[in-house]
């Protein structure tokens, strides 16, 4: 398995806080599952707890892993703040031992493209199916290719956000982007900017997953997908969905 070549772009959770303050499209969607669930739930790549702390604030039993140290220190510090209790578990998800099995598992927001290679993304696979109780599911989040977006060059850098939220003024974000056709893997340059004035840079791999591959990946890691959906409103996937939201269960 290639190593993981994340764990940098993670140090500073302070940061990562701020810069996703005010991002929460997505948390209705992840909330409806959880509560729905019937039973414990696993977020995988958990971060900061954004998702998992309003979750768990909702009376769901959720657990939160991650691989970064320093994301899951910043967690701790969150749930403290709020007066929540929840388990949080430092581990590789591919290498996943967990304490218990789960009615709901879910990666959220593109976190599994962090994993660079097949071998990486079985090995995940395989311990979310294995982890699961009986008729629970594993839900998956990842952005579904579109070809123009493939095909931009490092000279396509454009804006890609504002961060108004940040302590002295705005900043904004300029990205450029490069894609590898022989790994599948987009490579992102992220430029953070206050006035004109560079305060930090980032640089980003991401696995880049086909639809039909996806469904590949699940069906030979012992998982059955029971629906795919192309957005956090639940529409049916399509050729044009914005994202690929495999819901998935254990085949036997």
């Amino acid at each position: 398995m290639i190593p993981l070549d994340c764990l940098s772009l993670y140090e500073d959770a302070e940061f990562y806080d701020m810069e996703f303050a005010e991002r929460n499209h997505e948390l209705p969607f992840f909330r409806q599952l959880a509560r729905a669930a019937d039973g414990p739930v696993l977020e995988v790549a958990c971060g900061t707890g954004r998702l998992t702390l309003p979750i768990a604030r909702e009376g769901v039993d959720i657990t939160g892993l991650d691989v970064s140290p320093a994301m899951l220190a910043k967690a701790r510090l969150n749930a403290a703040a709020v007066g929540v209790d929840i388990a949080w578990l430092e581990q590789d998800c591919r290498e996943m031992r967990l304490p218990r099995r789960f009615s709901l598992m879910f990666s959220a927001t593109n976190a599994m493209q962090h994993l660079l290679d097949v071998a990486s993304a079985c090995a995940f696979l395989r311990g979310a199916c294995s982890g699961l109780l009986p008729g629970g599911r594993l839900v998956i989040d990842v952005f579904n290719p579109s070809l123009p977006k493939l095909l931009k060059t490092p000279a396509d850098r454009h804006v890609l956000k504002t961060i108004p939220q940040a302590e002295d003024g705005p900043i904004t974000v300029e990205v450029a982007s490069q894609y590898a056709a022989d790994t599948q893997v987009l490579h992102f340059d992220l430029y953070y900017l206050r006035s004109g004035q560079l305060l930090r840079t980032k640089q980003v791999n991401m696995r880049v997953f086909f639809p039909q591959e996806l469904l590949a990946l699940c069906q030979l890691n012992g998982l059955k997908v029971v629906e795919r959906l192309g957005d956090y409103v639940g529409s049916p996937f399509t050729a044009r969905s914005p994202k690929q939201i495999l819901v998935c269960e254990a085949a036997g």
